[in-house]
């Protein structure tokens, strides 16, 4: 397929689109990159918005794979000359009217949380749930000596302070870190702690796996499907239950190993190659 990837996209590869660029790639399809951020401020958005649509004209695209397309405003002219599909990776709290409007003129919708597609499939029964994952080039293990006992990689927002300061241990908190440096931090740390602000799993439960970390998370919608709690990873569910299983893991390093190990065999499936391939086998299916 020829896909015009509509996207975020940065020269440090913070950003998730540029890992699903290369694996859209690597799946063996011709993919072309559009940065609709970038190009609206330094256009604006109505400049962008035919700027975007001359090249889609130009193109004789398959698929126009956009990802979120927040001002975006031509998806009935797109249609003129490709299929669309919209990619929604946010929680459902930023599931706005205007995605909704947007996921009823795609031909194809695509999300990571289980309680997006409960709404998105009554708006679109080509709704599908594909889920984010991790990036199989650098969300790996790293052959480090432990430094931290207990860490949290990410922003702190939301409940997420009050948890924190609940544990009574030291908790190493770090921001900023991406690719390579999150998967070194992983590897350093005895307890990586995941703390959802949805009722859906991060990206940093993937990837912590995948860089064969030991993970202790509250629960998210759809868990049970994809992890065994007490096997893959270990859920906690207040934070009296918190504490208990950070001590109690603390004192049993070979029970973290194991669960370590099991969880990093269990998420394989969950690749940023296997995004691309679950999205574009759908993408060019039969209609």
């Amino acid at each position: 397929m020829k896909i015009l990837f509509v996207a975020v996209f940065d020269n440090l590869y913070k950003s998730t689109n540029n890992s699903q660029l290369r694996n859209l790639i690597q799946c063996g399809h011709h993919v072309v990159g559009y940065n609709f951020r970038e190009n609206a401020k330094k256009m604006g958005f109505s400049k962008r918005d035919d700027h975007l649509l001359e090249i889609i004209r130009a193109g004789n695209f398959d698929h126009v794979l956009i990802s979120k397309g927040e001002n975006i405003n031509i998806f009935d002219k797109i249609r003129e000359y490709s299929k669309i599909s919209l990619w929604f990776m946010d929680p459902l709290s930023s599931y706005n009217e205007e995605m909704k409007r947007k996921t009823k003129k795609a031909d194809f919708f695509f999300c990571d949380k289980k309680n997006v597609l409960d709404v998105a499939g009554e708006i679109n029964q080509n709704s599908f749930r594909v889920c984010e994952g991790y990036d199989q080039f650098v969300d790996r293990p790293h052959n480090l000596a432990k430094k931290y006992d207990l860490s949290f990689i990410g922003s702190i927002y939301g409940n997420r302070l009050s948890k924190i300061k609940s544990i009574k241990r030291n908790v190493s908190l770090f921001n900023n870190k991406f690719g390579s440096e999150h998967a070194k931090v992983v590897s350093q740390t005895r307890i990586n702690l995941n703390l959802c602000t949805s009722n859906g799993a991060s990206d940093r439960v993937y990837k912590i796996m995948a860089s064969g970390g030991f993970l202790i998370t509250d629960d998210w919608d759809g868990r049970g499907r994809d992890f065994i709690n007490g096997e893959d990873l270990v859920i906690f569910e207040n934070n009296r239950d918190l504490n208990e299983k950070i001590n109690h893991y603390l004192q049993n390093p070979k029970k973290m190993k194991l669960i370590s190990q099991n969880g990093y065999k269990k998420v394989k499936k969950f690749s940023r190659l296997a995004w691309a391939a679950d999205i574009t086998n759908i993408m060019d299916g039969p209609q």
